[in-house]
């Protein structure tokens, strides 16, 4: 798998976290968020402003996983570079991300699965 393809996966499953009413959207303000905070971790240096442009339209509602996606290819990925960035953070943060999603805490005793 490329890098960009395992990124990806990754970032999607925080993607789908977000999606708290489950329908296949999620909000502005927290892509933005997302966005701001990969390109902390994969040390992209940030454009604020292409990411208040992609993210201003007429629509105030939530955005799919097909509006980001042009965003998160052209802004983000096109742009990491194998070796540049520590892996095991941009998987924390994933990870802290989907945790909610993905941990039950009212079982016991926890199991943690970390997909790659």
């Amino acid at each position: 798998m490329d890098l960009k393809s395992e990124l990806l996966k990754s970032i999607w499953y925080a993607f789908t976290s977000l999606d708290v009413e489950k329908c296949g959207k999620v909000s502005k303000s927290q892509l933005k968020v997302l966005s701001h905070n990969l390109y902390t971790v994969l040390n992209i240096p940030h454009d604020p402003v292409a990411l208040e442009q992609h993210f201003q339209d007429d629509d105030d509602g939530p955005v799919s996983n097909h509006g980001y996606m042009p965003y998160l290819n052209k802004y983000i990925l096109d742009k990491v570079k194998e070796g540049n960035f520590d892996k095991e953070k941009f998987d924390d943060l994933c990870w802290m991300m989907t945790k909610k999603k993905n941990l039950r805490e009212d079982r016991y005793p926890l199991v943690m699965i970390l997909k790659r």
